[in-house]
C-alpha cells in the first residue's frame, strides 16, 4: 500500500496590513494564497476593530482601482472565514511581555505579537517596525510566502 505524503500547513499570525494588501487589488495573488487552504491562519479579535476603523479608507481605495464595493465585501468575508480568531482572554498570559517588545515600534501591534509568542508562530507582516523587532518573536513575509507557495 502507498504510502500519501502528508502537505504540513504554515501557521501563522495575520497582520492588518497584509489582510488590506490583499483586499484591495481587483486580482491579487496574495487573496488567492491565503483563500488557498494551505494555512492555518491566526488573528486577535483586534484586527476585526482595526479592519471597521479603515473600512471607509479601504472602499475608497478599492473603488479608485476599479473594484466594487460589493466585490470588496465579499472577499473581507471569504478572507475572514479563513481565520481563526483569539479573544485577548486567550493570550493574556503574554500580553505584558508583548506591551513591553511593542513599545519599542508600536504599541497598537501588541495583540498581535503577544498572540504569535503565545502560539509560536509567526507573524506574517510586512510592517517595518515589527519585522526589525523580531526576535523573542517570528516574523513571515509577503515574500517568504511567495516562495513557499510557488
Amino acid at each position: 500500500m502507498e504510502k500519501r505524503e502528508k502537505k504540513i500547513k504554515i501557521e501563522f499570525v495575520i497582520d492588518t496590513n497584509i489582510l488590506i494588501s490583499a483586499l484591495i487589488p481587483k486580482n491579487s495573488t496574495l487573496r488567492d494564497i491565503l483563500l488557498s487552504g494551505d494555512f492555518h491562519i491566526y488573528a486577535p479579535e483586534y484586527l476585526l476593530k482595526e479592519l471597521d476603523k479603515y473600512w471607509d479608507l479601504i472602499l475608497e481605495k478599492a473603488e479608485k482601482r476599479g473594484v466594487l464595493k460589493s466585490n470588496v465585501e465579499l472577499t473581507k468575508e471569504e478572507l475572514l472565514s479563513k481565520i481563526i480568531f483569539e479573544p485577548d482572554k486567550f493570550y493574556n498570559l503574554r500580553i505584558d511581555e508583548a506591551y513591553a517588545i511593542c513599545q519599542e515600534f508600536d504599541e497598537k501591534d501588541t495583540s498581535f505579537v503577544a498572540l504569535s509568542l503565545m502560539l509560536e508562530i509567526p507573524i506574517l507582516t510586512n510592517d517595518k517596525g515589527i519585522i526589525e523587532n523580531a526576535g523573542i518573536f517570528k516574523v513571515l513575509t509577503i515574500e517568504e510566502i511567495f516562495k513557499k507557495y510557488k
